[in-house]
């Protein structure tokens, strides 16, 4: 491999030299000139990269260019040719000819370019459609980052063209249905129609240039060491989850013109236009009524025929609204655009409309005269607009803007989608639906997604033993060298029930060590006196962990702790250890705590009185709305004191994360994905590396590693094996399985009215009932061991996931703790959630309303309630709970599997340590 010469010594004195290169057009132009920007006020080096043709447009038409750039440090522009001769028209129509001359003519140039660079090059962030970039790149060793300046809804469209093809969705056959489901892009199964496909599968032949060169070109992508999209989670997450399946490096930094809002305020005015801006349009839309203005704009390359130009202008004038019209000297295609305008839509044109060439439409869009958007639905003029608030009606032209119109419409619900249509009564329709009918909806709609895309951009955007080891069994699988650090007592209660030593003696570099809590031996470690367990491992266990860290050899090189701790993010940081947090609750608990303050600076918390009504809505934990009750939320917020020590202890805990190198957390995108977009604008780096037990299967079974270690739990009590045998004599979805965690307190009026209702019931069931579970005392009424007999087990621990996966049980009740809840899950048997304490209340939430696999009977313990719920998911809901339950446990499996998301970014989680392993 040819090296590119690399700088001498005093290499880290100077400051990353990067060079972008952007696909010449206007939109990938566009955006990508303000990544540069905004590199370069981070202290970066920027080369752009344009081709001659381009940045000679550039230079006319943006007055200001130069002078804006050339006043950033290190900032550089260089050309290149693109191989066309001049007079080339650089349409949509001749993309391929564009590209097929690039890919012909630039690399030579541009391996020269870069090994005779005087200031060695670092990395090249190239524009997603030139793949022959990365051949360069490779070539001279020099890393490089993909940019693509589509949405990622288009781009996973694009990559999934494949198995469109191969399940014969493609090609279009004839005059078919063009309204029929597209099933084959996961994520847009219920809503994706052929018309919002990408218009270069409107071919035929499946072997179509443009098609098969979008393909390559968007499969190539792997090849990249990262890959940059203009987007944000808020807007995109659940197809981002789906992409990230495949590119494990994804940087969402959109919308990158509002970042440099947000970085650079003085900028608002600036253009990066390849057309000449007419600024009057500016002065027309002061005299005009607020929010009284259609803005109409096809992008800078769409073009239309004479005859769709009159519809929409007779569409316009016909709304009776005041519109702005951007048409530019090449949109109307072939000479009949010369042809005389009808003088009717003249006159109304000069009543109440304005037509310019082009404008600067950022703007424009942020004038308090424009209500709404009639746009080509490109992607950059669908952020500018979702940033100005701005609904949209979309009648798109090519490539991303089909299917960036269809989530508008029907996703994002920021406006109409207008696609295949060109009539004047359907353009006078929706632009009064937009600013008349439907505007306060759309409104709403529009100032919700703007306040995300702002917040975006804003700086600062037992059970734990057991996942824990999950996951450093995992790391002993992948032949990382791990030490798993426990307290003393839980370590000697590990010995005593399991074969936890025998089980881990095969990874050749895992050790077991211990260190003190600091409690006395006799103290019972229970849910109610957590605090009391905090404060001892803060006190004593700090200077013991400092210590060992530092007597270590070989040295640690990270530390996954567990994030209630937050004395050792402290530590790593004086010893200068990264260390990533491992939080063993839902990723909608850590999030509902993480926003604690948010809930008391708007008054949702304390609890006023006792009294109050549980059943209100909290508004303060985004993406929680409309669902998330008062008696949801974590036990920890039941106080009357803001400064409650509980209360306080857990949200500093949880506050401390995004200081920490990554999080991760034991769950996937698919269960939790709208939550997880939320957490990533406060913790960037998260591994949704879940279910955690499910992977230890996965892995043990391709390294040909017999599971039936597995038999052998990571469990804190006495198994009692006998309650297998019991169900192997019950019928098939017969038994309700019960058991309320290993730390979780019953009274024995409780006990009672759980006990009553599962006898009176009629159901078998099988109960875990823990020696140390019941508070006080007395003998159990007769009715109800004679019913227990005739059709209940009762024992002290049982094997879980082992019991949940049995044929004879049907349903959970449960405490809703996260472990048990994802076992319960990956098993597909549903639930009715009891919670006691912490991430239960919000967990049971969520299994009931969000997921929909079961009934959450929190605050309540009576016997024809428990009664009820048993009799409705045994029997009368049963294959209601059990469908959403298969359909939920294959989504798991399929997370897990080998390259499911959840095994990707165990990958990568696994790469990440040992990259710092390699720099320690």
């Amino acid at each position: 491999m040819e090296q590119v010469p690399q700088p001498g010594p005093k290499s880290a004195c100077y400051p990353p030299h990067v060079l972008i290169w952007p696909l010449p057009a206007l939109g990938h132009v566009n955006s990508m000139l303000k990544l540069a920007e905004l590199l370069s006020h981070a202290g970066i080096k920027i080369t752009f990269l344009n081709s001659e043709h381009y940045h000679e447009r550039l230079v006319r038409h943006s007055s200001d260019v130069f002078s804006r750039y050339m006043n950033l440090p290190g900032f550089q522009f260089k050309t290149i040719t693109d191989g066309l001769p001049k007079d080339h028209p650089q349409t949509v129509d001749n993309f391929h000819e564009l590209l097929n001359s690039l890919a012909s003519v630039t690399p030579p140039l541009l391996k020269d370019m870069l090994t005779d660079a005087k200031s060695p090059v670092n990395c090249i962030i190239s524009d997603g459609l030139m793949s022959f970039a990365i051949d360069v790149a490779k070539q001279v060793g020099i890393p490089i980052i993909y940019f693509r300046t589509v949405s990622a809804c288009a781009f996973w469209a694009y990559f999934c063209i494949p198995e469109i093809i191969d399940a014969g969705e493609l090609p279009i056959k004839g005059n078919e249905d063009m309204d029929r489901l597209i099933k084959h892009v996961p994520g847009m199964e219920s809503f994706l129609r052929c018309r919002d496909l990408p218009s270069f599968c409107r071919a035929e032949d499946p072997m179509d240039m443009n098609l098969q060169l979008v393909v390559s070109e968007t499969r190539s992508s792997v090849r990249a060491d990262g890959l940059v999209l203009n987007t944000f989670e808020d807007l995109e997450g659940p197809v981002l989850s789906q992409i990230r399946a495949h590119f494990p490096k994804i940087y969402t930094i959109g919308p990158l013109n509002a970042h440099l809002k947000a970085r650079i305020p003085e900028n608002t005015h600036s253009s990066n236009s390849l057309w000449e801006v007419d600024r009057s349009c500016i002065a027309w839309l002061d005299n005009q009524p607020s929010k009284s203005v259609i803005f109409v704009s096809f992008g800078s390359v769409a073009v239309m025929q004479r005859d769709q130009l009159i519809e929409f202008w007779y569409g316009l004038v016909n709304s009776h609204k005041r519109f702005l019209w951007v048409i530019r000297p090449d949109l109307i295609s072939g000479k009949d655009g010369e042809n005389q305008i009808p003088e009717e839509l003249d006159k109304a044109t000069k009543e109440r409309g304005y037509i310019a060439g082009w404008v600067p439409q950022e703007e424009v869009l942020g004038h308090k005269a424009v209500g709404g958007f009639l746009t080509h639905c490109g992607w950059n003029s669908t952020l500018e607009s979702i940033v100005a608030r701005m609904p949209m009606i979309c009648w798109p032209s090519f490539a991303d803007q089909q299917i960036n119109s269809r989530f508008v419409d029907e996703v994002w619900k920021l406006g109409l989608d207008m696609k295949d249509l060109c009539d004047r009564k359907i353009v006078e329709k929706m632009v009064n639906e937009l600013l008349v009918e439907r505007r306060e909806e759309f409104m709403k709609s529009a100032d919700r997604m703007a306040n995300l895309a702002i917040k975006s951009v804003n700086e600062g955007g037992s059970s734990h033993v057991n996942s824990m080891l999950n996951l450093a069994e995992i790391f002993g699988l992948a032949g990382l060298q791990v030490t798993f650090l426990n307290s003393k007592h839980n370590h000697e209660r590990l010995i005593r029930y399991t074969g936890i030593h025998d089980r881990f003696l095969q990874y050749s570099e895992f050790q077991f060590k211990t260190i003190s809590d600091g409690l006395p031996a006799d103290h019972p470690r229970a849910g109610d006196r957590l605090m009391e367990m905090f404060d001892s491992l803060s006190l004593n266990t700090r200077p013991l962990l400092k210590q060992m860290l530092i007597d270590t050899s070989p040295p640690v090189s990270c530390i996954i702790g567990d994030a209630c701790m937050e004395f050792v993010v402290d530590v790593a940081t004086e010893l200068e250890i990264p260390v990533i947090h491992f939080r063993a609750i839902s990723a909608c608990s850590f999030w509902a705590y993480f926003s604690i303050p948010e809930m008391i600076q708007a008054g949702e918390l304390p609890m006023k009185d006792y009294d109050e009504d549980m059943d209100r809505l909290i508004t303060k934990v985004p993406g929680m709305e409309t669902f998330l009750r008062f008696r949801d939320l974590p036990s920890f917020c039941r106080v009357s004191d803001v400064t409650d020590r509980d209360l306080q202890v857990l949200k500093n805990a949880t506050q401390q994360s995004p200081r920490a190198h990554a999080l991760i957390l034991n769950t996937f995108e698919d269960l939790e994905e709208p939550i997880l977009s939320h957490i990533r604008t406060k913790c960037p780096k998260v591994y949704t590396i879940g279910p955690l037990h499910l992977q230890l299967k996965t892995r043990l079974a391709s390294n040909m590693i017999s599971s039936s270690s597995q038999k052998s739990p990571n469990s804190l009590w006495e198994v009692d094996r006998s309650c297998i045998e019991w169900l192997g004599k019950q019928p098939v979805r017969s038994v309700l399985y019960v058991s309320f965690g290993s730390i979780t307190l019953l009274k024995r009026e409780q006990l009672i009215e759980f006990w009553h209702g599962l006898v009176d019931s009629k159901q078998r069931f099988l109960w875990v009932i823990r020696p140390d579970s019941v508070i006080g005392e007395g003998d159990a009424p007769a009715e109800l061991v004679e019913g227990t007999k005739e059709r209940g087990l009762l024992v002290s621990w049982v094997p879980q996931e082992e019991v949940l996966s049995h044929q004879a049980v049907a349903g959970f009740l449960t405490h809703s703790g996260w472990n048990s809840t994802l076992e319960s899950i990956v098993a597909g048997v549903p639930m009715i959630c009891w919670p006691y304490f912490a991430d239960q209340q919000i967990n049971s939430r969520f299994v009931s309303e969000v997921w929909n696999l079961g009934l959450d009977m929190k605050d309540v313990c009576d016997r024809n309630v428990v009664e009820k719920m048993v009799n409705d998911l045994m029997v009368e809901r049963k294959e209601e709970f059990m469908r959403a339950a298969d359909r939920m446990a294959t989504m798991a499996r399929t997370t897990a599997n080998e390259g499911g998301p959840s095994y990707c970014n165990l990958d990568r989680l696994i790469d990440d340590i040992k990259m710092m392993s390699s720099q320690a």
